[in-house]
C-alpha cells in the first residue's frame, strides 16, 4: 500500500475525482494546480455522453462518491446536418447527453468538484511549481494535442437546441457544433493540429449555422481554444506514477468526449491505490474495449469525404428495415450504444463507402 502523502499534479476532473476518493478513504492528499483555479480555462458548454458504458453517467458519479449540485441538464435530442444542409433529428427515449458548463462559473461541474475535494479537506496549491517528477499521479490534460477546437460565444434568445454539422470544408476529419442553452449560443469548429486556417474555417461554419437558424449573429462575447488528444498510453502505471483522464489518452476517439473518462480513471487509480491493485488492469478491464473500438471506428470516419457525410444522413433517415436494422434502430441513444461495442458493422460500411 502506498504511504505518505499522495500529490496529485493537476486540478482537473480526473485528478479531483481521484483525491475525493483517496482523501474518503482516509489519504493525505495534495492537489497541485498551475493555474489560479482548478479545471478548465475557458468558460464553455461540454456534454457528459451517457451511451458507452452500461450504467448510466449519474449512477456512475454517485457510485464513486461525485455529489451532482452542479448544472445539469438532460437532453433527448440532436440535429445532425450534412454539407448539403440535409437534417436528422435524432431523439431517445431517455438522456444520452446531460449538458455541463465548464470553467468558472458558480455552477460548473469545476467549480463543483473543487468544492467536493475542499470540502473533504484535501490540500489544494494553487500556481503550483512542482516537477512532475515529484507527483505520485499526473492529472495534467493532453501534451500533444491531436486536434484543437476554436469556439465563440454569445447570447441569442433561442430555444435550447444542439446541432452538428458534418462537413470537412470546415471541421477536417472532425465536425463543428451548436449548441444554444438559457440564451446563450456557442459555435466550435475542430480542427487537427498543423491547420493554418483556424479562424476561417471559424467564420465560414458560424456563416453556415447561421443559414441553419435562419438569424445572424450579431455580437460574440468571447473567443476560446482547446485541445482534443488522440494518444493513448499503452500502459497508465510508468515508473512509480500514475497517469489519469487526458494525460493517458483516456478520451472518446471517435466523437471526442472525455469527460466520463476523466471520471473512471481518477476514480480507478483511486481504487487501486486504496485496495492495492493493479491499475493498468483495472482501466483495461473497465474501458480499454469502447477506447479501442472507437479507435477503430475513427480510422474510418477519418476516411469519410463529404459524400459520405451525405449518405449517412441518408442512413439515418431511411426507413428501409435492413438499414434501420444495421444502425441499431430509431433511439439515438441505442444507435451511439451500438457503435461504441462494436466496430462499424462491414454492411454498413460497404453502403456508406460504395
Amino acid at each position: 500500500m502506498t504511504t505518505g502523502t499522495i500529490r496529485i499534479l493537476g486540478g482537473g476532473i480526473s485528478g479531483l475525482t481521484a483525491a475525493i476518493n483517496l482523501k474518503k478513504a482516509g489519504f493525505d492528499v495534495e492537489v497541485h494546480e498551475r493555474k489560479t483555479h482548478c479545471g478548465k480555462h475557458t468558460q464553455d458548454f461540454q456534454f457528459l455522453e451517457n451511451w458507452t458504458f452500461r450504467e448510466g453517467a449519474l449512477d456512475f458519479l454517485e457510485k464513486i462518491n461525485i455529489s451532482t449540485d452542479f448544472y445539469l441538464k438532460p437532453w433527448c435530442s440532436l440535429e445532425i446536418f450534412s454539407p448539403s444542409l440535409k437534417r436528422h433529428v435524432a431523439k431517445s427515449a431517455r438522456p444520452f447527453l446531460y449538458l455541463v458548463k465548464r470553467g468558472q462559473t458558480k455552477d460548473s461541474i469545476d467549480r463543483s468538484l473543487e468544492d467536493q475535494a475542499k470540502n473533504q479537506g484535501v490540500k489544494i496549491f494553487y500556481r503550483s511549481t512542482l516537477d512532475s517528477n515529484e507527483a505520485s499521479i499526473i492529472a495534467t490534460g493532453p501534451k500533444r494535442p491531436s486536434f484543437i477546437a476554436t469556439g465563440t460565444k454569445f447570447r441569442f434568445v433561442h430555444p435550447d437546441r444542439s446541432v452538428v454539422l458534418f462537413d470537412s470544408r470546415f471541421s477536417l476529419k472532425f465536425y463543428s457544433y451548436l449548441i444554444v442553452n438559457d440564451d446563450i449560443g456557442e459555435i466550435v469548429c475542430v480542427n487537427p493540429v498543423g491547420t493554418t486556417d483556424f479562424q476561417t474555417r471559424l467564420h465560414l461554419v458560424t456563416e453556415a449555422f447561421e443559414r441553419i437558424l435562419k438569424v445572424k449573429i450579431e455580437k460574440v462575447e468571447e473567443s476560446f481554444f482547446d485541445f482534443v488528444n488522440f494518444d493513448l498510453l499503452q500502459n497508465a502505471r510508468i515508473h512509480d506514477q500514475w497517469f489519469i483522464g487526458e494525460a493517458a489518452g483516456f478520451h472518446d476517439f471517435l466523437a471526442g468526449f472525455g469527460m466520463v473518462y476523466a471520471f473512471r480513471s481518477g476514480y480507478l487509480v483511486a481504487k487501486s491505490i486504496i485496495e492495492g491493485l493493479d491499475f493498468d488492469t483495472l482501466w483495461k478491464k473497465d474501458f480499454s474495449k469502447p477506447l479501442r473500438i472507437s479507435s477503430m471506428n475513427r480510422a474510418f470516419y477519418e476516411r469519410m469525404s463529404n459524400d459520405h457525410f451525405e449518405r449517412i444522413i441518408q442512413m439515418l433517415n431511411s426507413r428501409n428495415f435492413i438499414v434501420r436494422r444495421l444502425r441499431g434502430g430509431d433511439d439515438f441513444q441505442i444507435i451511439m450504444k451500438k457503435l461504441y461495442s462494436n466496430a462499424i458493422p462491414f454492411l454498413l460500411r460497404h453502403l456508406i463507402f460504395k
